[in-house]
C-alpha cells in the first residue's frame, strides 16, 4: 500500500471523540491528561459545530473543527455577517505534508460557500500556514505594559460619576454577557461569547480537574442609575524579596459600555496597593490606556501580533454588508483566489456609507489576491499597505481612495472567545 492510501478524513462520530480530543490536545503540546469527563463537558458546545478528523486507521492524526456564528463588521450596531469560525486545526507530527490540512480546510470552505457563508474566520497558530488557503492576518492586538504607580492625568466626562465595585467572578454572571455583547456589536472582529463560556471562565462550570475555587477578583462599574456600564477581571503574581513586594497584576478581561466607565476601571488598577506593574494582553490597537496617564510613557506597548484572520468567500455578500467610510467614488476590483472560490471582478462604488457590488467586464482599476482583500475587509490593515508590499495593484490614487473607503474607527478587537 501506497503512503497516504490508508490516510480518511471523515465527520467525527461519538464513539471518536475522546480520541480527537486527545489528538488535538496533543499537537498544541497541552500537559493535561485528556479523560471522558473533558469529552462531555465539551459535548455540549459541539452539538452546533462541526467536527472533522483525519484517520490513519482507527488513529486520529489531524483534527478540523468549524461553526457558523454571525461577527461584527465595519458599520457599527446592525452590521454583522454570519461567519464560519474555524479552530482546533492539527496535524500530527507523524503525518505532516500529506495533504491532510488541504484536505480538511478546502472541503470547509467549499461547504460554507455552499451554505451561503460569506466568510471563514480563525485565529492562526502559525502565520505561514493560513495564506496558502486565501486567509489574510484581518485583526490585530497589543499588550501593554504600565510600570506603577502611574496616576491619571485626563478624565473622560462622567468619569467622576462611575461607581467601581469591588467583586469576584461568579458575581458578574448575570450581567457581564449582556454587557459585552452590547460593547461588542460596535467593534469589527469581536466574536460573539456564548453562555458556556461564562460559566467556564467564571469559575461557575470549569472543566475537569479545575475546581474554581482560587481567588478570582473582579471589577463592577455602574453609573449614576446603578446600570452596569463596565467589567475587568484579573490575577495578582505576587513575590516578596526581603519584605519588599515585587508583584504583577495581569489583567485578563477588560470592557466597557463608555469612555467613563473604561477609565474609572483603568484608574482603580493602576492604583492598587502592593502592585509594581500591570499587564494586559490581547489589548485593540487605539486602546485608549496610555492617554490616559501623566506620563504615557509608563505604558509600554510590548509583544504585538496578528490574532484573528478572515477569509471572504463570497466577495460582493461580504462588502455590500459593511459600512464604508472615506471619499465617494467607484473602481472596478478584481479579486485572485488561488482555490477558485471567491475570484473575480467587480465595479465597487462607495456612496453615503454603502456599498453597490456588481460583476464586471472593465479593465480593473485595483487587482490583489484573496488574503490581501481579506486582511482589510475588517477596516484594520490599511490597503496601501499591502499595496506597498506588492500584494494590491492599481492606479496610486484608486488604490488610495479604496484603502482609505475601508478604515473604520474603532478598530478591531482582539477579544477572547473561548474557541
Amino acid at each position: 500500500m501506497n503512503a497516504g492510501e490508508h490516510l480518511e478524513v471523515r465527520a467525527v462520530e461519538p464513539d471518536d471523540q475522546l480520541a480527537w480530543l486527545r489528538a488535538s490536545r496533543r499537537t498544541f503540546l497541552h500537559p493535561k491528561t485528556v479523560t471522558p469527563e473533558h469529552v462531555e463537558h465539551r459535548r455540549t458546545a459541539w452539538a452546533g459545530q462541526r467536527l472533522t478528523g483525519a484517520f490513519d486507521g482507527d488513529r486520529v492524526v489531524g483534527t478540523y473543527r468549524s461553526w457558523d456564528w454571525p461577527l461584527p463588521v465595519p458599520g457599527g450596531p446592525g452590521h454583522e455577517l454570519l461567519t464560519d469560525h474555524v479552530s482546533s486545526v492539527t496535524v500530527a507530527p507523524t503525518h505532516r505534508r500529506r495533504g491532510l490540512l488541504t484536505r480538511m480546510i478546502t472541503a470547509d470552505l467549499r461547504a460554507a460557500k455552499d451554505r451561503g457563508v460569506p466568510m471563514a474566520h480563525l485565529v492562526a497558530g502559525e502565520a505561514p500556514i493560513y495564506g496558502r488557503y486565501g486567509f489574510g492576518p484581518a485583526v490585530s492586538g497589543q499588550t501593554l505594559e504600565v510600570r506603577l504607580p502611574a496616576p491619571l492625568a485626563h478624565l473622560p466626562a462622567g468619569a467622576q460619576d462611575v461607581r467601581v465595585e469591588l467583586v469576584e467572578d461568579a458575581d458578574l454572571r448575570a450581567e457581564a454577557p449582556g454587557l459585552f455583547a452590547a460593547v461588542a456589536v460596535s467593534r469589527p472582529g469581536a466574536v460573539r461569547r456564548p453562555e458556556r463560556y461564562w460559566d467556564e471562565v467564571l469559575g461557575l462550570a470549569p472543566a475537569p480537574g479545575e475546581d474554581g475555587t482560587d481567588l478570582r477578583p473582579a471589577l463592577l462599574a455602574r453609573d449614576a442609575t446603578g446600570a452596569a456600564v463596565g467589567v475587568a477581571r484579573y490575577r495578582t503574581r505576587e513575590k516578596w524579596e526581603g519584605m519588599r513586594h515585587d508583584t504583577t497584576l495581569e489583567v485578563s478581561d477588560l470592557f466597557a459600555a463608555t469612555p467613563a466607565a473604561q477609565a474609572a476601571l483603568w484608574q482603580h488598577l493602576v492604583s492598587l496597593d502592593i502592585v509594581d506593574r500591570l499587564r494586559v494582553t490581547e489589548r485593540p490597537l487605539d486602546d485608549p490606556l496610555p492617554h490616559l496617564l501623566a506620563d504615557p510613557r509608563r505604558a509600554l506597548a510590548g509583544e504585538g501580533s496578528d490574532h484573528f484572520w478572515a477569509r471572504l468567500l463570497d466577495v460582493p455578500a461580504a462588502l455590500a454588508a459593511r459600512g464604508w467610510l472615506g471619499p465617494p467614488g467607484a473602481c472596478v476590483l478584481e479579486v485572485h483566489d488561488a482555490l477558485g472560490l471567491a475570484g473575480g471582478r467587480w465595479r465597487l462604488e462607495v456612496a453615503d456609507g454603502r456599498a453597490s457590488v456588481e460583476a464586471s467586464t472593465a479593465t480593473a482599476g485595483v487587482a490583489c489576491d484573496l488574503g490581501a482583500l481579506s486582511a482589510a475587509y475588517l477596516g484594520e490593515t490599511p490597503l496601501v499597505a499591502l499595496a506597498a508590499a506588492g500584494r494590491v495593484r492599481g492606479e496610486p490614487a484608486s488604490v488610495a481612495r479604496l484603502s482609505a473607503q475601508l478604515a473604520w474607527q474603532p478598530t478591531t478587537w482582539p477579544t477572547h472567545t473561548g474557541f
